[in-house]
């Protein structure tokens, strides 16, 4: 590589090069305070899912007391490449003092289904024990 030209116009192309390329590093963006905030807005989000979800799952005839976790993924990528932070349900946790009814049972995997439009598979029902009962 010749660089006689930086040596007889002096470093004054070497600086403008340098400055160049500091410009360009400068521009590249930083996401990570980004995914930071998306991040505190999906557990938010979550918890606001699952807070609505244990009102109406409570209201149900023969659930009771109920507690409910959702499993989320961030689904950043739309049909035309634009990020829209959109959330996709990857399973739901139901814990309820009428689980085990059969009855019971079928009634809350239609409401989560309902709700979600996530298949019954994905959707765990569980009996509430004596100690949480008692909280």
């Amino acid at each position: 590589m010749d660089i006689s030209f930086l040596k007889a116009k002096g470093s004054k192309y070497l600086i403008w090069i340098l400055v160049g390329i500091l410009i360009l590093i400068m521009a590249i963006p930083s996401n990570t305070k980004n995914r930071q905030t998306t991040t505190s807005n999906l557990e938010g989000q979550n918890s606001s899912l699952e807070a609505k979800l244990e009102g109406v799952l409570s209201a149900t005839e023969g659930v009771g007391k109920v507690k409910v976790m959702i499993s989320t993924k961030e689904s950043n990528s739309t049909l035309f490449g634009s990020e829209n932070g959109e959330e996709t349900v990857m399973g739901v946790v139901v814990v309820a003092q009428g689980a085990g009814n059969p009855v019971v049972d079928a009634r809350i995997s239609e409401v989560v289904k309902a709700l979600f439009s996530i298949d019954v598979h994905k959707i765990s029902i569980v009996k509430m024990t004596k100690w949480e009962e008692e909280e």
